[in-house]
């Protein structure tokens, strides 16, 4: 008898479950549990079309650079797959319901936070949004959480005006929801040539006065420690680095070029690694002045003067700099100049969205004790 309670209470079980996936599967049941339907995306617009996510955009907003045959042709498929625009995001430009503030989103898992020109740039965003009656407003992710999730949670709850976005890389999930979602956004970086919003970038000659301060000395074998080149201010230098070299008939060995994080500890297993070679380069150009403290580590410790044996130079023109062991040459990159256009081209292109333009600054050229003349 017990054993016919158990499978009787089992069948039970097996039909009500099956009952309630019914339910869920067709709302007209009287269910519970229905399934909200997802509200169509900007880029399910774009998809609709065939165009980018910019030029869906763009054209939705009425953009003068878009035909009027496109517009119709976005608009009509806006239509068929019922997109309505956020108008949350929207309300974030609404003069009537500034909020006067500016979000910053600091990704724990690649911002140097102990980087000294970090903290700088950060002092000077603060400043330059107080200047202009704003105030900046940090948040970080939580651990593992999705990158856009603390955008999503700031535009939901209308806190912030617009974004500034460090580290731009590509195929940043952080710009592609703000397009998305009709937010005005700054980078620090260019990520494509699309544009539709504006970005703070380095000139195409960015690497140029390092390049052509080495040549002058006699250097021709010239090496190059990278940042994570998926980063788009790291590839705008790769770049230069590449073009400012073959402007002098010189091609960079693809030995000599390495990728080698943020820090110290990296670039200093880099250079160990360079040295190590038959053929080293006579000069080291790194793309942050802590990957150049690393190089001088790594030279000391193959007992290599520095300038007699290699020359080498950073970028930035942080405060330690001029006290390293050499002086390090270097290229000033102003924190004060980045973060005064990070907050003028955000201010500007919430005021109105025509206003996307791209600001280039080239950093100058330090001479300091770490180059000399090629050995």
């Amino acid at each position: 008898m017990e054993g016919s309670i158990v499978r009787a209470e089992s069948a039970v079980k097996r039909i009500r479950a099956k009952d309630s996936r019914r339910r869920r599967a067709d709302p007209g049941t009287g269910g519970t549990h229905v399934r909200a339907r997802k509200r169509p995306t900007l880029r399910d617009v774009a998809n609709e079309t065939g165009l980018s996510v910019t030029q869906t955009s763009r054209a939705l907003n009425g953009r003068y650079d878009v035909s009027a045959r496109t517009r119709a042709r976005v608009t009509e498929a806006a239509a068929r797959i019922g997109y309505t625009p956020n108008l949350e995001a929207r309300r974030l430009k609404m003069p009537g319901t500034r909020t006067n503030s500016i979000g910053l989103v600091l990704a724990t898992r690649s911002q140097r936070f102990s980087d000294p020109y970090f903290g700088e740039l950060l002092a000077a965003l603060v400043d330059e949004a107080a200047r202009n009656d704003c105030e900046l407003q940090l948040s970080t992710p939580l651990v593992h959480e999705d990158p856009t999730a603390s955008y999503e949670r700031a535009v939901a709850a209308q806190r912030v005006d617009g974004f500034v976005v460090l580290r731009a890389t590509r195929d940043d999930p952080r710009v592609l929801y703000l397009r998305e979602e009709n937010v005005p956004f700054v980078t620090f970086g260019r990520i494509d040539e699309l544009g539709g919003h504006p970005a703070v970038n380095e000139s195409i000659d960015c690497l140029r006065p390092a390049v052509d301060h080495l040549v002058a000395l006699g250097h021709r074998r010239i090496g190059c420690l990278a940042e994570p080149l998926e980063h788009a201010i790291a590839g705008r230098r790769i770049a230069s680095f590449h073009r400012s070299l073959a402007d002098h008939g010189i091609e960079a060995e693809p030995a000599h070029v390495i990728p080698s994080g943020f820090r110290e500890d990296a670039a200093a297993e880099a250079t160990s690694q360079l040295l190590d070679t038959l053929d080293p380069p006579s000069a080291l150009v790194a793309f942050n002045d802590l990957l150049a403290m690393g190089a001088l580590r790594a030279a000391a410790s193959h007992g290599l003067d520095v300038p007699g044996d290699l020359s080498i130079v950073g970028f930035d023109d942080i405060h330690a700099a001029r006290f390293m062991s050499p002086p390090l040459t270097t290229l000033r990159h102003s924190p004060q100049t980045l973060g005064r256009e990070l907050v003028t081209q955000l201010l500007k292109v919430i005021d109105d969205p025509v206003c996307a333009d791209d600001i280039y600054i080239t950093p100058e050229l330090v001479m300091r004790q770490s180059t000399g003349p090629a050995p």
